[in-house]
Formats: structure tokens, sequence, C-alpha cells
């Protein structure tokens, strides 16, 4: 499946996206727990962002997830370097049952999921962040590019219930 064919809409959603997710995005209250600006155009800027979700998920207790988290938001990352020219933000949230890995870059245009070749180098990124998160997306930002998305299920902590957050 390629996203060529929804060009024409503003968000994809594959899999089941927390409730609260798309209504915060809709209506502007993506409120960051952390947040990296400044990417650059570099492979450095995908270090820094792997680097910065384990420390995060580490200081949240949800050691778990980094492993699964740290491949994802370096996929993310690496596709907005290479097809959007660099990635503006990181933002990981940590809501009730959930934590959040968040991609903005300044380009229009939807990610697309291909089919790579058997020996292709590339082109399965999307695939992988696919079958490592519950969910996963991208909404077009009004004229300031994209947002894409994958969303975990955080185990829960004990002492740290966010269910209210």
């Amino acid at each position: 499946m390629t996203a060529h064919h929804l060009a024409r809409r503003q968000s994809v959603v594959r899999g089941e996206a927390p409730w609260w997710l798309l209504p915060a995005m809709e209506d502007n209250l993506w409120e960051p727990v952390a947040e990296l600006r400044a990417l650059g155009r570099t492979g450095a800027s995908v270090k820094m962002a792997r680097d910065f979700t384990v420390t995060t998920l580490s200081n949240w207790g949800l050691d778990e997830l980094t492993c699964d988290a740290r491949l994802v938001v370096s996929e993310l990352v690496s596709n907005a370097v290479r097809h959007a020219g660099e990635p503006t933000r990181l933002r990981l949230l940590h809501r009730a049952s959930h934590v959040v890995c968040a991609v903005f870059d300044p380009e229009d245009r939807p990610p697309v999921v291909t089919e790579a070749d058997y020996f292709a180098e590339s082109g399965r990124g999307l695939w992988l962040v696919e079958s490592l998160s519950c969910s996963w997306g991208w909404r077009l930002q009004e004229g300031h590019g994209k947002l894409v998305w994958a969303a975990f299920t955080a185990p829960f902590v004990l002492g740290r219930d966010r269910t209210s957050a």
C-alpha cells in the first residue's frame, strides 16, 4: 500500500490511535511532555533524537519501551531528514496508557509506505514503525508541514499512574 492514493487527505491513522490523540491534534491542544527542537539535516540529529528518547523514557520509568521507541524515532527522524530536508522537532508524550513519539517536519507530502525490493537498502522504515508501535499515522499541519507519530502501549509504573493526565 502506498500513501500516494491518500495525498488529498489531511491525515491517516493505521491501527487504533489513543482515544485522546486525534482530538488533541484537531484542537491544537498537543501538549508536549518532552520536546527536542532544532533537529538538523545530518545523521547527528538522528542520534540526538534516539538518545533523547532513551533518556526521556528512562526518566519516566519506561525502560521497557526504549528499544522499540528508539528504533521508531530513528526511522521517523531519518525519513524527515531524507524526504523533507529536516525535522523541526521531536515530541514525546506519556498520557494515560500510551507513549507517543511525534516528529514534525516542514514538508506537506505524506509519508509513503512502499514495498521494498529484496535487495534494496531502504524502503522498510514505515513497516518497522507499523510493526513495533500499536498505531501510527500522519497529519498535515495547516500550512506548516506535517506531524508523523507512532504510539506505544505503556506499561503501568507503580506510583506513576498517569490516567488522569
